[in-house]
Formats: structure tokens, sequence, C-alpha cells
């Protein structure tokens, strides 16, 4: 039995209480799969899946935040300008940015690769907050129930599959990312989309990627 596992079957024990640090111990760490729901599922036989599954999406929520405050903390490297260019971004993403959180926190999706460029773009955390706790609580859910009933359910949620291939790919989809984050004038983005529309600006870029004049 690895250090790992015998640390995840020590807060096992604990009740409701340990399923909460698990769900901490299981998103602390960015791109380092922890298959923290596998005891959520299996617990789930023993313990009410509605308080279970409502800790550990707690837990979790609050682990994650530290990808978050990393993505925070990163931005102060960059320049002024780009700092400027990123709470333009933050704010051109409006209530789109709580679907996008909403929708990673739920589906078993690597997580990080938008919270940590969520936090550099200074996104409000109010708003990443509890989109983030609404999503990571309704997946604790839908493991305990599922758990409770014995639903079949897919391997890879649980943190099953090739876990370097997994990692890997999330690590070089947020340094794309990034870089496009960095590249991008959002302050022109921002204008563009306002005044023409995401489409028109979208058609712009690509006409820059492929050395085309703008018209």
């Amino acid at each position: 039995m690895s250090w790992f596992e015998i640390i995840l079957a020590a807060l096992q024990s604990q009740g409701y209480a340990g399923m909460f640090l698990i769900g901490i111990v299981g998103n602390l760490i960015p791109f380092i799969p922890v298959p923290f729901l596998i005891p959520v599922f299996l617990v789930s036989t023993v313990l009410d899946p509605l308080p279970l599954g409502i800790a550990v999406g707690i837990g979790s929520a609050i682990g994650k935040c530290a990808s978050y405050a990393i993505g925070r903390g990163g931005v102060k490297i960059l320049g002024e300008k780009k700092q400027k260019e990123l709470s333009v971004f933050s704010r051109l993403l409006g209530r789109y940015g709580v679907v996008a959180v909403l929708l990673f926190a739920t589906l078993p999706l690597p997580d990080d690769i938008i919270v940590i460029p969520f936090g550099m773009m200074k996104y409000s955390f109010k708003k990443f907050f509890a989109a983030l706790l609404a999503g990571k609580i309704a997946l604790g859910l839908l493991v305990a129930y599922a758990g409770r009933y014995s639903f079949d359910f897919l391997t890879f949620l649980l943190g099953g599959g090739n876990v370097v291939i997994g990692m890997v790919a999330s690590i070089v989809f947020m340094v794309l990312m990034i870089i496009i984050i960095m590249k991008i004038d959002w302050i022109e983005a921002t204008q563009h989309v306002e005044s023409k529309g995401l489409t028109s600006y979208l058609k712009l870029l690509l006409r820059r990627i492929f050395g085309r004049e703008c018209k």
C-alpha cells in the first residue's frame, strides 16, 4: 500500500470530516490526478450520500482555489500593460466565465487548464468560487449517489485511464491557452467584440494568423 493510499484510508475512516479533507487534498496540487472520487464512491454505501457529496464538494472547491491563487500570483510578474489587458478580458468574460467554471467543475474535465488562467485574469473570485462550489458539489453528489445505488459509472470519472497521458495533455493545453492569452491584445479584442461581435473578431484573428491583411 502506497503512502497516499494510507492517507486516504485514514481520512476515509473519519467520516464526513475525512471526506471533506479528501476533497481538499485531491484538488490541492495542480495537474496531479488524485483519484479522490474513488473513496467517495466506496463510502457512499455506509454514509448518507447527501451530506457526503456536499462535504467532498466543498472540500474540492477549497482545494482547487490553490490553482486560482497560482494564476493570480503569476500575473504579478507581467508588465502593467498586459495586466490591464487581462483585467479587460476578465470583464469581457462576464457571465460566460461562470458557465465555463461550472462546466469544468461539474464534469470530469482537467479544470486546472481554465482555473489558472482565470486567476491570471483576476477574474472575480466571488463569481469564480460560487460557480466552482456549485460544480464540485454537483459532482460530489453525483458520485455519492452513484455509489449508493450502484450506477454504472465511467472509469475515467473515478480517476482511471492513462494518468500520465491525461496529465501531460492537460499541461500542454494550458500552456497553449496561456500563450494565446499573452499574445492577444485584449483591450483591442474587447472593443472589437463589443462593436462588431465575436464572429468578426475571430475572422480578424484568422486573417492575422494566416498573414492576410485585415479589411
